[in-house]
């Protein structure tokens, strides 16, 4: 399966999401390819401690119509591996869609996660793919996250993740009600993801405990995503 993460505006932490949905599926005994698509402001490769084995990157790889060579195993976990976005320059993604077509029956999930912004061009190009939008619960991302969805045209409809959940926000006025978030966004819930200390340290510790509040909400999400059918807990539960 092929998964895009997009998000309107930087700082809602897509990236995260991005290595969230990777390690709950590798906890599912998947095997995941993470493509890191940021060109110049990469981060994958530290969230999961591969920063000092970097060699080749997508550039190499689009260069040489070979993405194996540009592909390193994440620190911890067996089934995850790594594509690291180039340090400088762009990336074709015409060029790159040819060459998942090599690869996409060695991993069970191929995550793209694109750079923040309204990139939807490059978006078209994967038009197969489940796109996943990130936003924080504050009014700002909600709106982004409406207008990115808005101009996404894939044979799938893009699907939202709220990240970064404090319920305590909503009780105190300060964020809408999910139900406002969504109706905001005009984008169908896929799941949310709590605020949770342990994601602000995901690129020291390159993992997730998987019992934790964040690795279960990932979870649940990429439950979803495989069409299983996961209820939503209860707000205070998430």
């Amino acid at each position: 399966m092929l998964i895009c993460t997009v998000s309107g505006k930087g700082g809602t932490g897509k990236s995260t999401v991005s290595s969230g949905l990777a390690i709950a599926a590798a906890n599912m005994g998947k095997k995941v390819l993470l493509i890191d698509l940021d060109a110049s402001l990469r981060c994958l490769d530290i969230i999961f401690g591969i920063d000092d084995k970097i060699v080749f990157d997508l550039s190499d790889a689009i260069i040489e119509g070979n993405i194996k060579k540009a592909i390193y195993p994440a620190a911890l976990y067996d089934n995850i591996f790594i594509v690291p976005a180039p340090a400088e320059g762009g990336i074709d993604f015409d060029k790159l869609k040819n060459l998942l077509a090599a690869v996409k029956l060695d991993f069970d999930f191929i995550i793209l996660d694109f750079p923040a912004g309204a990139d939807f061009g490059n978006y078209a190009v994967f038009s197969a793919a489940q796109f996943i939008v990130v936003s924080g619960a504050d009014s700002v991302s909600v709106r982004d996250a409406g207008v990115i969805s808005g101009g996404i045209k894939t044979n799938a409809p893009p699907r939202l993740i709220i990240n970064r959940f404090d319920i305590d926000m909503i009780k105190g006025g300060m964020y809408k009600n999910i139900d406002g978030i969504i109706d905001a966004s005009s984008t169908r819930l896929l799941g949310i993801v709590p605020a949770d200390g342990e994601l602000l340290t995901l690129s020291v510790n390159h993992s997730l405990k998987p019992r934790g509040r964040a690795a279960k909400a990932f979870t649940r999400i990429i439950k979803r995503v495989s069409g299983e059918d996961v209820r939503l807990p209860k707000l205070k539960k998430i």
